[in-house]
């Protein structure tokens, strides 16, 4: 980037800042009856209390108050704070420490102003091999027995499955019927409920614990086998008195604090509600308490009414434990919907006929429990706690929300908690702890919250000091740089006698120059004046640029008095006139097109210029997308009378009624946005397309057409055309065709005389030629005997 470009862009850098400064200075300045309404305006006022400060408005930003002279030791402001006190890193857990840590951080410390949003980002994973405390709690009336004998049987399944889960588990085992009470059950088969079926079973009981938590699969093998089938006489069990007993009573059970709690409950029947009691003569409420004896006998079943749902549900969230209904098909659809009621802590699965698929459930659901997180909060009515969220990467942005599901185990989900102070509570406490945990799990943050005071200026009275006497008029004094007025005197300077306004204080006096909320006047606004003037002893003196009792109303700018009235920002136009400056004249002249409709029906008439609904476009709207043009409809039939008669096929005798008001002219070429279409069939009995465009100038309309005319085709000449062009494309063919061979024997030749060259003959070692030749020497012997051809 250039110099001078770079230097440009400061400049407008510093334009913008400067701007935004003086905004906010006028913004702040308004709120000079009181220290606390000037930090309530915005975070960036501060206010003065130096007693020599000898501007007007003490509420300015920090820099403006020190360009002013305010000492830096007077000048009070917001100062909201963020500080993380404790932010140990995310970690599994480990036997060593039995600690995992699953949310970062883990304490804050938070300064919190009125109004301003501080936010805190929190981070959860779910710990790897977390302790896992699973209670099994099983109906054993009839129908259950061979459910009890799957799960006696189970064993080193059970085990292998739990250990794929985590290798720190412990299971606990109960059991539970129902209230042994009429009409729960027959008085005479109390002892032996079983007795219908010819079979001797467990008298009717309401719950009983036999196991609490343990790592020894073998113990809970063995107590599964040591319980007994029970019965009663309804399909409806005392499920919730057993599920309460389980919750509450942590020490006999044996939760860990910090271990995943859940407690699978399985049944094939309904389950009692709160007030089913009443059938019994049972009308004590569920006191939510622990009721176990030594040998794990709920003693209270005769004594206290089923609890609620809501009970239920408050109590699991409270321990933080989750709950699995394991229910048969036939019941379904009724835990389904009990389950939907508290889904961030409850799932239902459905239970094989004898519970032969449980193992499969557990695991289904545990890794159901580990993929969904929930957080919440225990913050006062006075602070507002929202979360934000995009759940590791599933959604594209941030979303308002502090769960979710299905979320990756091994990532890291972030939070955000924006943490808002949206008014002082009434005890005037400053201090508050928040916690925000996750639902189900022993992990939280804690937030330790500091509310800024209003106002905290701590500074000695001095009623008859001089200095601080004038800056009140002489009718009161300075003190914390708001003026503490004399009796029978009010106002922000103690210049409004208070026999006249009515009002005892500054605040009530104040209170009338803040404009109603709405038009009935129902409530009042926080803003004095609408932030943008002054209240002068109960009346507003505006800034520049605004009016109305309350500065309300941005003045009129460019409104003239003979066509308009200025209304509170606006000019309402006068009879005659419209538009935004009331410059435009309600003629619609200027609207009505060729078809002699305002804007073809299809828009109205804004100062004399067509507003086309959509989706029709065009100067008077007469351009459908969809549909054909209005106007070119309208000229059709004119246009089609004015060819035929130039290409001599006629003559129309309505040509002056159905060209009315349209001058027209004949071109050779269209250079026009809209075009339309007129098609002729002509003398030669050939359909021709012809085209013609339209203008309105001045209120007169004129048409441009290009008409052609379209002449019959000379066989002939077609004919001969055609063979030509036939002989000539065949000979290009056929002299392509011996190119490309001719180019072939070619490349064959040079490839034949390649290989001849690199070639060399072979010969076989063990050949013979079948000729023989034989050489007669020249010299042998000197002597005849020996040589016969010597002289």
């Amino acid at each position: 980037m250039p110099l001078f470009s770079r230097l440009l862009w400061l400049f407008f850098l510093l334009c913008l800042g400067k701007v935004a400064s003086i905004t906010m200075d006028e913004q702040c300045m308004h709120s000079i009856d009181s220290c606390e309404r000037c930090l309530n305006t915005h975070l960036s006022c501060a206010w003065c209390t130096d007693k020599t400060y000898q501007v007007r408005s003490r509420c300015f930003t920090r820099a403006t108050l020190l360009s002013l002279n305010c000492s830096e030791s007077n000048i009070y402001e917001n100062q909201p704070q963020l500080e993380l006190l404790q932010q140990r890193p995310l970690k599994d857990y480990e036997t060593r420490d039995e600690q995992a840590v699953q949310v970062k951080p883990q304490r804050v410390f938070l300064k919190l102003v009125k109004g301003n949003t501080q936010r805190i980002k929190l981070s959860y994973r779910a710990a790897r091999n977390n302790p896992l405390d699973l209670y099994v709690l099983m109906d054993l009336t009839w129908t259950m027995r061979d459910d009890k004998d799957t799960l006696e049987q189970l064993g080193t399944e059970l085990t292998q499955t739990l250990h794929n889960l985590t290798d720190n588990y412990r299971l606990g085992f109960g059991s539970f019927a129902d209230k042994p009470a009429m009409p729960m059950i027959m008085p005479q088969l109390r002892d032996n409920p079983c007795a219908a079926e010819r079979e001797r079973c467990e008298p009717t009981y309401g719950y009983r614990h036999h196991l609490q938590l343990t790592d020894d699969i073998k113990a809970f093998t063995a107590a599964v086998a040591a319980s007994r089938i029970t019965g009663n006489l309804d399909n409806l069990e005392g499920g919730l008195d057993a599920l309460m007993q389980v919750i509450v009573c942590p020490k006999q059970i044996g939760w860990k604090q910090q271990a995943r709690k859940v407690v699978i409950l399985v049944t094939d029947g309904f389950m009692h509600f709160a007030g089913d009691g009443l059938l019994a003569g049972i009308v004590q409420r569920n006191d939510r308490k622990c009721h176990l004896n030594k040998a794990g006998e709920y003693t209270g079943s005769l004594v206290y009414d089923y609890p609620s749902l809501e009970e239920i549900y408050r109590e699991l969230l409270r321990r933080k434990i989750n709950v699995i209904f394991a229910v048969t098909e036939q019941v379904f659809g009724t835990y389904q919907e009990l389950s939907g009621l508290m889904q961030e802590i409850s799932n239902v699965e459905i239970l094989s006929a004898d519970s032969s698929n449980i193992l499969e459930l557990i695991k289904k659901s545990y890794e159901s429990f580990i993929k969904r997180t929930q957080f919440g909060d225990n913050s006062p009515e006075f602070i507002k706690m929202e979360y934000y969220t995009d759940c590791a990467g599933q959604f594209p942005s941030l979303r308002q929300r502090n769960y979710c599901s299905n979320a990756n185990v091994s990532k890291e989900i972030e939070f955000y908690v924006d943490v808002t102070l949206t008014h002082y509570p009434d005890n005037g406490v400053l201090n508050h702890k928040i916690r925000v945990e996750e639902a189900s799990l022993s992990a939280y943050m804690d937030i330790d919250v500091e509310l800024q005071r209003p106002c905290p200026c701590v500074e000695v009275a001095e009623p008859d000091d001089e200095y601080a006497r004038f800056q009140c008029d002489n009718q009161g004094y300075l003190n914390c740089g708001m003026c503490v007025c004399d009796q029978g005197w009010t106002g922000t300077f103690c210049n409004c006698p208070t026999d006249l306004t009515n009002a005892t204080t500054n605040e009530a006096l104040l209170k009338t120059c803040r404009p109603p909320v709405d038009n009935e006047g129902n409530g009042i606004s926080g803003e004095v004046c609408s932030n943008h003037g002054e209240c002068d002893c109960g009346s507003c003196s505006c800034d520049a640029g605004y009016t109305g009792a309350y500065c309300e109303c941005l003045e009129c700018v460019d409104c003239d008095v003979e066509r308009a009235e200025c209304y509170c920002g606006q000019c309402v136009c006068k009879y005659g006139w419209s538009g935004t400056q009331c410059n435009c004249k309600e003629s619609t002249d200027g609207c009505i097109g060729p078809t002699g409709e305002i804007c073809s029906e299809r828009g109205s008439c804004d100062c004399g210029v067509c507003s086309c609904r959509e989706p029709y476009l065009g100067e008077f709207c007469e351009i459908d997308p969809e549909r054909d043009n209005k106007v070119c409809q309208f000229y059709e039939p004119c246009v089609h009378c004015l060819i035929v008669q130039k290409q001599h096929m006629g003559h129309c005798e309505n040509l002056n009624e159905i060209c009315s008001g349209a001058q027209y002219f004949f071109v050779d070429e269209l250079e026009a946005e809209a075009i339309c279409l007129v098609r002729i069939v002509n003398k030669h009995g050939i359909q021709c397309d012809s085209y013609f465009s339209y203008q309105v100038v001045d209120h007169t309309n004129y048409l441009a057409i290009q008409a052609v005319d379209c002449e019959p085709v000379n066989l002939y000449a077609m004919f001969g055309y055609i063979s030509l062009i036939t002989v000539l494309l065949g000979l290009i063919i056929i002299g392509l065709i011996w190119w490309c061979l001719r180019m072939k024997d070619a490349r064959e030749y040079a490839r034949f005389n390649e290989e001849q060259a690199k070639s060399t003959r072979q010969e076989n070692p063990i050949y013979r030629d079948p000729i023989g030749h034989y050489e007669v020497p020249r010299a042998l012997s000197a002597n005849y005997d020996e040589n016969p051809f010597a002289s």
